[in-house]
């Protein structure tokens, strides 16, 4: 028989996108106790079906459940009806052999997340790419960080997790997708490069690259792209690429004229669209920011405050990580849309020219680029009038920034840099640098799973340590270690044992430490190290293997005056190579001075020196 359906109040909504709430028609509201938010999370999870007490024990207490679990079910389900305002049972309704939560599947924010996709794809296949990137930017709108971030991770939790994670990329891919068709390859760049360095198995992300680039005009770059993936893939895993994937490969090597756009009007849409203003793309929320919330409500205040931010800090410690989270944090705040602006300070090229940060704007912003020769002019008409936040990411000195001039009212900027930026006035400065402990282990759980990270404490212990705690370090060595699950802790803890072999082993697909460390240095040697002193304090430590150094050591070491020592200090730390401890010493993580080593065995750097002062002192005793 039919269990007979009674409709809930019309007024209750869920979100289980993010910490768990209801909306009691007035104000979006949490749940206090654990234990009753947990049997809330688990009754949606199953809507509208019974969930026996059996599996409700088993989920709440695992293996080992009270003698009284069933009669401390009834109580959190009592308190549950009395939060949601259920006093007559319509709502939380107790059916043998459980409990049954009777909402339908649009009143919670997983099944509208998965109407607004459904929507979307059938926009997508009616030619409507333009409507499909609004259906899927209004479904990954409603993630509001991790799912169920507040819930005990259970076997079903677990599980919905999973499986929402793999929704939301997947509906990234197919937004990326849409976009593409209309044309935006150019500012889906930045974003596909950081998704690719996230998500390196996802071959739907690289074809998503390699066409983006191609259309760039960067074929070369495209190739190589298909390339890195087929080294990681057949290293890695033993296999060769998709026969899709190696037939694109095929096609960019022929510069086959399909892959361009379609000439406008060759796919008619089958009924008109009236364009929304464009939304920028921007790179994809980190969701699992480990280690820092106090540095992100800091970043956040500040900015909310009218003043820019800037976050600044260690190679590798996550400034980009902390600058995107906060603005997704203030994305509602700004509806003229999010910009990331590439600013290049640690590239090969050199920073990017300020006249290149407008085009981006521009293009981001759907606009034509402001004609003129300065480009404040061009920056403050793209602006004014709008309410838009950009992130302009590996800023390499305070020029860049006010050469742009400043930001007109309404609209927010966030730096990320290695230094502090000390002439940008009435900023908000956070700085960030190796995890605690505990926050890289938090780290290693959220990708590698609680039960692999336990099963072996002084292993995780020890990989963190030869990690130096950064975060780019810890995640490219869980993004190998998850695709080579054969690999326990402590084999792969063990191979980052000799600091030389370190930077080899550091290394998944276009995630690379030694890449980063040497943007590093590319900054010092370009702004802070005009006389060369503080790369050769930087080489003598290396050699001497010292990672917590004060200036008056410094001094001795070097033969240099105190103030001149102190000077070379400070410029590590503005080049992101030293972390200023409370204390007053100086911190030169082991990555640091393994790459300064490797660096140090090459005629490059020896001619970098000489050009910038003279060779290192002779007097240090070289590493063995």
């Amino acid at each position: 028989m039919p269990i007979p359906r009674q409709a809930p109040p019309a007024r209750l909504r869920f979100r289980l996108m993010g910490p768990v709430e209801f909306h009691d028609g007035v104000q979006w509201r949490g749940i206090g106790s654990a234990k009753q938010r947990a049997l809330l999370a688990m009754l949606l999870l199953k809507a509208d079906q019974v969930v026996s007490l059996e599996q409700l024990v088993a989920e709440l207490w695992d293996d080992n459940p009270p003698a009284s679990a069933s009669g401390l079910v009834a109580g959190y389900a009592w308190r549950l009806r009395r939060a949601l305002n259920d006093r007559d049972s319509r709502v939380l309704t107790t059916r043998s052999p459980g409990y049954r939560l009777v909402v339908a599947a649009e009143t919670i924010d997983i099944g509208e997340c998965e109407r607004l996709i459904r929507q979307a794809h059938a926009d997508l296949a009616a030619g409507l790419p333009d409507a499909a990137v609004e259906g899927f930017d209004a479904a990954l709108a409603l993630w509001r960080g991790a799912p169920l971030a507040d819930v005990r991770p259970t076997p079903l939790v677990m599980a919905e997790v999973a499986r929402l994670e793999e929704t939301r990329i997947a509906t990234v891919e197919a937004r990326i997708g849409a976009e593409l068709e209309l044309g935006r390859h150019s500012m889906l760049l930045p974003e596909l490069k950081v998704l690719v360095s996230q998500h390196p198995l996802r071959e739907r992300l690289h074809a998503h690259l390699m066409t983006a680039l191609y259309r760039d005009g960067q074929q070369a770059v495209a190739l190589g792209a298909y390339r890195d993936l087929r080294r990681l893939l057949v290293d890695e895993l033993g296999i060769e690429p998709s026969e899709s994937l190696r037939d694109l490969e095929q096609r960019i090597l022929r510069n086959d004229p399909a892959l361009r756009l379609h000439h406008p009007g060759a796919r008619p849409p089958v009924r008109v669209v009236t364009p929304s203003p464009p939304a920028s793309r921007f790179p994809a929320d980190p969701v699992a920011l480990h280690g820092r919330a106090a540095e992100l409500g800091r970043l956040v205040k500040g900015v909310r405050s009218g003043r820019p931010g800037v976050v600044q800090g260690l190679a590798g410690a996550g400034k980009t990580a902390l600058a995107v989270r906060a603005a997704h944090e203030l994305a509602a705040e700004h509806p003229g849309g999010s910009v990331f602006v590439p600013m290049g300070g640690g590239t090969p090229d050199g920073p990017a020219e300020a006249a290149r940060a407008v085009r981006v704007l521009a293009e981001a912003l759907g606009l034509s680029s402001p004609t003129g020769d300065h480009p404040a002019s061009g920056w403050s008409t793209l602006l004014t009038g709008r309410r838009v936040l950009v992130v302009l990411d590996d800023v390499a000195t305070a020029a860049q920034v006010r050469v742009l001039g400043p930001m007109p009212v309404g609209c927010a900027l966030i730096v990320t840099s290695r230094s502090g930026m000390t002439t940008l006035d009435g900023a908000t400065r956070v700085s960030v640098g190796s995890l605690d402990a505990d926050d890289a282990l938090d780290m290693l759980r959220y990708h590698l799973g609680a039960e692999v990270v336990d099963a072996e404490p002084e292993a995780a212990r020890t990989l963190v340590e030869r990690c130096d705690a950064l975060p780019l370090a810890l995640r490219i060595a869980a993004a190998r270690l998850a695709t080579r699950q054969n690999w326990s802790l402590a084999a792969f803890a063990a191979r980052l044992a000799d600091p030389a072999a370190r930077l080899d082993a550091l290394v998944c697909e276009s995630m690379s430490i030694r890449d980063c460390l040497a943007g590093a240095v590319r900054v010092l040697t370009r702004y802070g190290d005009g006389d060369g002193v503080a790369l050769r304090a930087l080489r003598l430590l290396s050699r001497l293997d010292r990672g917590l150094v004060s200036v008056s050591n410094l001094a001795a070491l070097s033969g240099q005056p105190m103030a001149a020592a102190e000077v070379a200090a400070e410029r590590l730390v503005d080049a992101g190579l030293a972390e200023a401890l409370p204390d007053g010493r100086y911190r030169i993580p082991e990555l640091v001075r393994a790459h300064v080593r490797e660096l140090g065995r090459s005629p490059e750097c020896d001619q970098v020196v000489a050009l910038r002062g003279q060779h290192s002192p002779t007097t240090a005793r070289p590493r063995r």
